[in-house]
């Protein structure tokens, strides 16, 4: 099969609907659809920078990815950042917490993680250079 594109990435989390609202506010997401499901609710959010589109599914029959993760490094999704302690500052005032810096091979970069308010890690990042090429 050859791709043509990924459409979305879905995640089974605890509160889809109200993760839809403070990814919408907190980060600029765009809620495509919302709606309730015999087992909970699924929610489409859009990245308005990328168009990168994430599903949120809350199903009662399933287990919730927060409660998976005990590590940052093993799902997290990482935003560019212009200034990123502005950034981090409006974050944690929108409920998310703070939880590393992290280290970096490039020392103009500033890199950290914080969790939503449902225990997603959220990774900023504010690079000088380009990092991918």
């Amino acid at each position: 099969m050859a791709s043509n594109g990924i459409e979305h990435i879905g995640l089974v989390v605890k509160d889809s609907e109200s993760m839809a609202r403070w990814y919408q506010e907190a980060l600029g997401f765009i809620v495509l659809n919302s709606f309730e499901t015999p087992n909970g609710h699924v929610a489409f959010i859009k990245c308005s920078q990328t168009g990168l589109i994430f599903e949120l599914i809350t199903d009662l029959t399933l287990a919730c990815i927060e409660d998976a993760l005990s590590h940052p490094l093993q799902l997290h999704i990482a935003f560019k950042s212009n200034n990123i302690e502005a950034d981090k500052s409006r974050l944690l005032e929108l409920g998310a917490e703070f939880v590393t810096d992290c280290a970096t091979a490039d020392p103009a970069a500033t890199v950290l993680i914080v969790k939503d308010p449902w225990g997603n890690f959220i990774q900023l990042a504010q690079r000088k250079e380009a990092f991918y090429t």
